[in-house]
């Protein structure tokens, strides 16, 4: 509007060029362009990614055991057990990468060390 600050004129740029599907930004010039911004691209695919949970989980499953078949310095790897009945009892040392359904966390009764209590 004439008469307002260039504050405020500046305040609703930044909000747009950061809201806008089609609003380009480089230094001061602002621009339309008939294809969305990167930042809008990105933004869409991570809301249909939090409408496909399991996609997701499969996906981190299978870059998982993919990653997992290099064992490195361990005897044994045991990629996502479902419990501690898959894990077996030996003395020799192996990696156990636990799945999304058992994050860590600093509490004492966090769901990673009590996934698999009965076999250490």
């Amino acid at each position: 509007m004439p008469g307002e600050s260039p504050a405020v004129f500046g305040d609703a740029l930044r909000r747009l060029a950061g809201a806008a599907t089609f609003l380009y930004q480089d230094g001061q010039r602002y621009w339309y362009s008939t294809q969305p911004t990167v930042t809008k691209l990105a933004d869409d695919r991570a809301d249909q990614l939090k409408r496909e949970p399991d996609k997701v989980e499969r996906e981190l499953e299978k870059r998982l055991r993919l990653d997992l078949i290099q064992k490195g310095d361990f005897n044994r790897v045991h990629p996502m057990p479902q419990s501690g009945q898959d894990i077996t009892d030996d003395f020799d040392a192996r990696l156990v990468v636990l799945g999304i359904d058992h994050p860590y966390s600093k509490d004492p009764d966090n769901l990673a060390e009590n996934c698999c209590k009965g076999n250490s």
